[in-house]
């Protein structure tokens, strides 16, 4: 297996990217890998492609869904950026006054949403999204922080993170999560 990616790296086939997945999935070692990718670039190689690997798990969480209780039923909400931007442009109607909208939950037919049932899924997708970037962002921080391939490639997509970069992101949790209820209690005030 080794000489057949080492052939595949060299012959453009699967970049380092690929050569990681390998790894991932115990087709190569971290030495192996560093062989192929030549000792002085593998660093920031490993580096590169750990990154887009992480960027793809978060992106691939984010569009998965989100499920928001809405009375009596749990609704699933695809999280898709054609999706995101639905959702956006029903709470902008909220915010313009509106007091009902059409739409639909993955899966679901369409029906009328209250402008409150709007800001409830605007909210929980925009915690959910938020919650993602932050989390990618303090763990991209944190690998380009890491200079041995090693720890790099240990590296997962919903791993624990060390104290300084899991605080680092709480904080910045933390005001979003008093921005949305900020919202809340704006839209509250508009109500009543």
């Amino acid at each position: 297996m080794k000489e057949r990616l080492k052939n595949l790296y060299q012959n453009g086939e699967i970049t380092a990217a690929g050569l990681l997945s390998a790894v991932a999935n115990g087709w190569l070692t971290v030495a192996d890998m560093v062989e192929m990718v030549g000792e002085d670039n593998a660093t920031e190689v490993v580096r590169n492609a750990k990154i887009a690997e992480i960027s793809a798990a978060c992106n691939a969480v984010i569009v998965s869904d989100v499920d928001i209780q809405l009375g009596e039923e749990t609704e699933h909400f695809n999280l898709s950026i054609e999706d995101q931007s639905n959702i956006a442009n029903l709470f902008r109607v909220v915010e313009l006054g509106g007091t009902e909208f059409p739409y639909q939950a993955d899966g679901g037919k369409c029906r009328i949403y209250t402008a409150q049932e709007i800001a409830q899924i605007y909210i929980a997708a925009q915690t959910a999204i938020t919650s993602q970037t932050t989390y990618h962002n303090a763990l991209k921080a944190y690998v380009q922080s890491l200079t041995d391939v090693e720890r790099i490639s240990a590296v997962t997509y919903g791993m624990n993170l060390p104290k300084k970069y899991r605080d680092e992101m709480n904080e910045k949790l933390a005001v979003a999560q008093a921005q949305m209820e900020a919202i809340v209690a704006r839209l509250n005030g508009q109500e009543g």
